[in-house]
């Protein structure tokens, strides 16, 4: 946790950041064991166990810099769904600052409050939010990272404008998907029956919504076998509201 640690050097105060995310193998998301242990709380060996290949299925050190860390300080640098990242970040921030943790689903919500339980994070606020609007409190976010989700977005354009609006003048966007390039001159809705969309139509409709796309980083991670999709190449786009 000595990573941690020093990431604190550079987290500014009352930091506000918004995590979307999914588990990358949702079977692994929670406790296995959960129905012979009902009733009792969420154990954090569960949660490891689930945690244990986000660096190399995700490189999510790498990604969490993407959000904007000063690597001359130190060391590298959100997610809703199993909570992963929420939990990083709520160590970076600190105690004066405070981290978004937003889902739609109920079943992500359950598990995001098990996890804030276990870990002890009393600087992670659960959003229950909705299909077109994250429900953010306006022009207060420092950054929010979307992890495995974009693809799933059907009101993209209302989410992005939306989290738009969430952002400060300078804030950051950074979302990072799957695709294959052989897979991109399918539509949208044939990339989503497979969990995946293409960079560059990320890229088009960030731009549309109003953001200032910085960089696109493809392939972020090469050849990643999610048990889901079998394998496949992760991006990682990075844009902010403009000042």
């Amino acid at each position: 946790m000595s990573l941690i640690r020093t990431l604190r050097q550079w987290a500014p105060v009352s930091l506000g950041i918004v995590v979307l995310a999914t588990a990358i193998c949702p079977s692994r998301a929670f406790p296995q064991d959960s129905a012979a242990r009902a009733g009792e709380p969420a154990r954090r060996e569960d949660f490891k166990l689930g945690d244990e290949n986000r660096e190399a299925d995700q490189r999510a050190t790498d990604l969490l810099k993407a959000m904007g860390a000063r690597t001359e300080i130190g060391l590298p640098t959100v997610g809703a769904g199993n909570g992963y990242y929420s939990m990083r970040l709520s160590e970076i921030v600190g105690a004066e600052g405070k981290v978004f943790a937003e889902d739609i689903s109920t079943y992500s919500i359950d598990g995001l409050d098990r996890r804030v339980k276990a870990f002890d994070l009393p600087n992670v606020e659960i959003v229950k939010g909705e299909v077109d609007n994250p429900k953010l409190p306006s022009e207060s976010i420092a950054a929010v990272l979307i992890v495995d989700s974009y693809h799933h977005f059907t009101q993209y354009q209302s989410m992005l404008g939306q989290v738009l609006h969430a952002l400060k003048p300078g804030g950051r966007l950074v979302i990072a998907d799957y695709s294959l390039p052989a897979h991109r001159t399918q539509s949208r809705a044939d990339q989503l029956k497979i969990h995946e969309i293409d960079p560059e139509l990320a890229r088009a409709e960030c731009a549309q919504a109003g953001f200032q796309v910085l960089r696109c980083d493809d392939p972020f991670v090469k050849h990643v076998k999610t048990g889901r999709i079998g394998l496949v190449d992760l991006f990682v786009m990075v844009a902010v509201r403009p000042e």
